[in-house]
């Protein structure tokens, strides 16, 4: 938050739904939800400032933007494939413990998980794999 400046202000409000925050360019504001665990904190301020950093969209690009936001966010805060692995081997798949592990919610695990390169994929089914061959021999 401190990168875009001082002329950004975050306020804290209670939304309605599952509106855990959103970004007004127009007011250079981030608006967040007041009733979060630090883990949805942690990821919403995080695509916030993602979606700040980024500019205004157009509407028809929504689906998109909001896609490409996420997996920003999912690489910045899960950065090591090693770690996304030890998580969920740990707690034997359970994502969102492996989630809250990684100090993110389960979306952005999942996100991370669906957006890996082709040699954190390679990694990510080897340790998959020992990881069952070793609860086997239990």
């Amino acid at each position: 938050m401190r990168a875009l400046g001082p002329s950004w202000k975050l306020r804290w409000l209670p939304l309605d739904g599952d509106t855990y925050g959103y970004t007004c360019h127009d007011t250079r504001t981030i608006t967040l939800h007041t009733d979060m665990s630090f883990e949805e904190r942690r990821c919403t301020v995080a695509h916030e400032v993602e979606h700040a950093r980024r500019g205004p969209t157009s509407l028809c690009s929504d689906m998109a933007e909001e896609l490409e936001v996420d997996r920003a966010v999912a690489r910045l805060l899960v950065p090591s494939i090693r770690a996304l692995c030890d998580a969920l081997i740990w707690h034997r798949g359970d994502y969102e413990r492996a989630a809250e592990e990684l100090w993110v919610d389960p979306i952005i695990l999942e996100v991370r998980l669906s957006a890996l390169t082709t040699s954190e994929a390679g990694y990510y089914q080897a340790r998959m794999a020992d990881a069952i061959l070793m609860l086997g021999d239990e």
